[in-house]
């Protein structure tokens, strides 16, 4: 079954997820790559608490646009945090990557 891109959330919430993605992303992200237009790869700081908010936001934005996907990666020098869309939803990957800087 394939997940339609569309969000549920109004539009006032919206732009209040769209900041709080936007601190988050400031606060933790140290360099981003697009292997290919549907995943981000955003390289994380060494911070617990800063990985437990991206994981509170990627549950909340799952609930109202569950065609993302959200996946953090760990190696013995570091943290990706992931984000995938489906084809179709690239445009909208792009706008959230602008969001990491």
């Amino acid at each position: 079954m394939k997940v339609p891109i569309a969000c549920t959330l109004g539009a006032e919430d919206a732009a209040s997820r769209v900041e709080e993605w936007r601190a988050a992303l400031a606060a933790t992200v140290t360099g981003a790559s697009r292997p290919d237009p549907g995943r981000a790869e955003l390289r994380l700081i060494s911070e617990p608490g800063a990985i437990a908010t991206l994981i509170d936001l990627a549950r909340r934005e799952k609930a109202c646009c569950p065609f993302f996907g959200f996946a953090f990666e760990v190696e013995d020098d570091g943290v990706t945090f992931v984000v995938s869309v489906p084809g179709d939803g690239a445009g909208i990957l792009d706008e959230f990557s602008r969001l990491a800087g």
